[in-house]
């Protein structure tokens, strides 16, 4: 059996002391092997994505379209390549795994042009990246969020 594969907590992957194995529910064949986060893994997590809204909120529009962006055509590059996976995961179909995995790159660039509209009473004026000056914000965000990506994946 190879060693589990680690987690990823603000920016750094993370071993545990225990893991598990993921079965394909088809078969039973072994997935792979993954690292079970703890307890301080999670409060490691909820301490990083603290630290990190203020940056986050504070970057413009287009930096945050561009990171959306990158995020989206890093799956479509490894479509393929995740649709199997969740199909060995979890005994989807592949025509509905690659569906999901479709559906995740297009959520992500529906995020990415929505960062760029204006959303509120004062028009946002930092929407492409060459605008100097100072932008008007409507709103800020209101809460954090997570993303995961499947943690057998090669």
């Amino acid at each position: 059996m190879s060693d589990p594969r680690p987690f990823w907590v603000d920016g750094a992957p993370q071993h545990a002391a225990t893991s598990f194995d993921v079965r394909s529910p088809w078969d039973g064949r072994l997935v792979g092997t993954v690292a079970q986060a703890e307890p301080e893994h999670v409060e490691r997590a909820v301490t990083g994505a603290t630290r990190a809204a203020g940056p986050l909120a504070a970057l413009p529009a287009h930096a945050r379209a561009a990171a959306l962006t990158h995020v989206s055509a890093g799956i479509l590059a490894r479509a393929e390549e995740l649709a199997e996976l969740i199909t060995a995961e979890n005994g989807k179909p592949i025509m509905w795994a690659r569906a999901e995995v479709a559906r995740a790159a297009s959520t992500f660039r529906w995020a990415a042009e929505e960062a760029r509209r204006w959303s509120g009473e004062l028009q946002r004026l930092d929407t492409e990246a060459r605008r100097v000056g100072s932008p008007w914000y409507a709103a800020s965000p209101a809460a954090r969020c997570s993303a995961s990506r499947p943690s057998t994946s090669r």
